[in-house]
């Protein structure tokens, strides 16, 4: 059985000043391929405030039939609060440090994505640079089945809004990294193991997000279709084989020339 992956996040607005999250819904669903009737388990679970600052819960449903979790699990305030202040600031640019990351742990994932250039030591996440390039990548899919996981927040006024990630983002261009980083930094490892999709938030998946970041802002495609244009008598044949493309050694041409 082969699953994809479908991702909905649903989350509340976050706070403006005297707001506060009264409770965190997540709920997970796999689905076949191809689909079936039937279809998966649903799973899902709440964090709650129960006592101070912090959700916590105890707790996750199957089908709707309560279960123990091996372990409570907790949300602390410093999370909600620099998410809070990353919203107000309509943050757009992120440090290694903010996304609490280190140039030694990217180099150990970097392998698995062919970088045409070196990851720089002091590798910042611009995410409207990635949202352009994304659109002038070379090569598209899409896929079926899938997983559809949902996170709401609720508040006390009870504002909302909705973070929508899809299995078929990355391969249609249509990825939020924005989004992807604030939802990781309030759920980073707080996805019990017991509900499937609990590794959308693990600091190895957020790893292999940023280097995907790293591997797009290389803007191949975009240079890719300044080359064709430079190169009038390219066939259709030559366009699609890439006939005479070296993306190391145009962008070393193309630097010079500037």
């Amino acid at each position: 059985m082969k699953y994809t992956l479908l991702i909905v996040l649903t989350i509340l607005t976050f706070p403006s000043v005297g707001q506060e999250i009264e409770k965190i819904i997540f709920t997970s669903q796999q689905a076949d391929e191809p689909p079936t009737k039937q279809g998966q388990p649903k799973y899902s679970f709440e964090f709650k405030r129960l006592a101070g600052d912090e959700l916590s819960t105890s707790d996750f449903y199957e089908e709707g039939k309560r279960k123990k979790l091996n372990d409570k699990i907790a949300i602390d305030k410093d999370r909600i609060e620099k998410i809070t202040e990353w919203k107000r600031q309509n943050k757009r640019t992120f440090t290694q440090s903010d996304l609490g990351l280190d140039i030694t742990t990217l180099k150990t994932q970097a392998n698995n994505y062919k970088l045409n250039f070196d990851l720089p030591t002091d590798l910042i996440v611009r995410v409207d640079s990635f949202q352009f390039c994304q659109t002038h990548k070379i090569t598209k899919s899409i896929s079926t089945g899938g997983e559809m996981l949902t996170v709401t927040l609720i508040f006390k006024d009870g504002q909302n809004q909705k973070y929508i990630f899809d299995s078929n983002d990355i391969g249609e261009d249509n990825f939020n990294l924005r989004n992807y980083i604030l939802c990781y930094t309030l759920l980073a490892d707080k996805i019990p193991i017991e509900v499937p999709g609990y590794g959308f938030f693990s600091k190895s998946k957020f790893t292999d997000m940023v280097l995907y970041y790293q591997k797009t802002v290389e803007c191949e495609g975009y240079y890719y279709k300044e080359f064709i244009k430079k190169n009038p008598a390219m066939t259709s044949k030559d366009k699609i084989m890439m006939t005479g493309w070296n993306f190391i050694e145009y962008m070393g041409q193309r630097n010079k020339k500037e």
